[in-house]
């Protein structure tokens, strides 16, 4: 865990988490840096061959930078590193995309509409590691979002939001990837999210081979997460977030998994 910590103080100025997925871009020339921590266990995997000796408590930290050079572009990247009971603590993948917004509600269409492409370099050895929900070393998707603004004054008040993802990797089936989220704002200063993620793999096995795994890209896998999300601006210093994930669908993957996550948002330019 000391490591973690070290790591993170290392890496906050260079990179952060989770690709960006919502069909809103940053200010144009502006960029923004999400640091994440999470925690997530679970003791059982649903169709194991034979099951986990122990409780499986994972350590994971994302890094993401994005930035948009127009209105209509958005770049981004982001950097895993991971520790758990089957894997020391050290780097589990690395993903660059790209998106396009066609439509903008905020300029007056009736939605926001965005599409982009992403792809993701995955480590052999978080590969074999079935906290990895992953296919294969080189992942690639193709994604369409769409959501609504509510507006109040110099701020949206409500918004909602779907995203939905295609993907195939460089070995095994293609998958579908999906995210909802309802979200609020108070005095642009207190943010709420409530949210579900869902994935469907369309791989032929039927069974997971946790001491000899490789990937879910064989494996006919599906996961639904319910969560919600709590952020506080600090000023001009950034947002401080927390959420909780729990696991409430599992097929063919770690089930009954609870995650709890804090992260940190901090936008700059130059």
């Amino acid at each position: 865990m000391r490591k973690i910590f070290v790591l993170v103080s290392l890496l906050l100025s260079t990179a952060s988490f989770a690709l960006e997925r919502a069909p809103w871009f940053g200010d144009v020339y502006e960029f923004h840096l999400l640091s994440k921590y999470r925690y997530s266990f679970y003791s059982k995997v649903n169709a194991a061959l034979i099951q986990l000796d122990s409780t499986s408590n994972d350590h994971l930290v994302h890094f993401n930078i994005s930035f948009a050079p127009s209105l209509q572009w958005s770049i981004d990247s982001d950097l895993e590193l991971i520790e758990t009971p089957r894997q020391k603590f050290g780097f589990r993948s690395v993903a660059f995309q790209t998106r396009y917004l066609f439509k903008d509600d905020i300029l007056g269409d009736p939605l926001s509409v965005s599409v982009g492409g992403n792809f993701r370099i995955v480590s052999s050895e978080s590969l074999k590691d079935v906290s990895t929900m992953y296919h294969s070393n080189a992942d690639f998707e193709f994604n369409l979002a769409f959501g609504k603004e509510f507006s109040r004054f110099d701020y949206w008040r409500a918004r909602f939001w779907l995203y939905g993802a295609i993907g195939i990797a460089n070995e095994g089936s293609p998958w579908l990837r999906a995210h909802f989220s309802l979200e609020g704002n108070v005095n642009d200063k207190r943010k709420w999210a409530i949210f579900a993620d869902a994935m469907h793999g369309y791989g032929r096995k039927e069974f997971v081979d946790i001491f000899n795994f490789d990937g879910y890209g064989r494996i006919r896998e599906r996961n639904i997460d319910l969560g919600f999300k709590y952020g506080y601006r600090l000023r001009v210093w950034g947002t401080l977030s927390f959420e909780y994930k729990r696991r409430v669908l599992a097929k063919r993957c770690p089930e009954s998994v609870n995650l709890f996550s804090v992260s940190y948002l901090v936008p700059f330019s130059f």
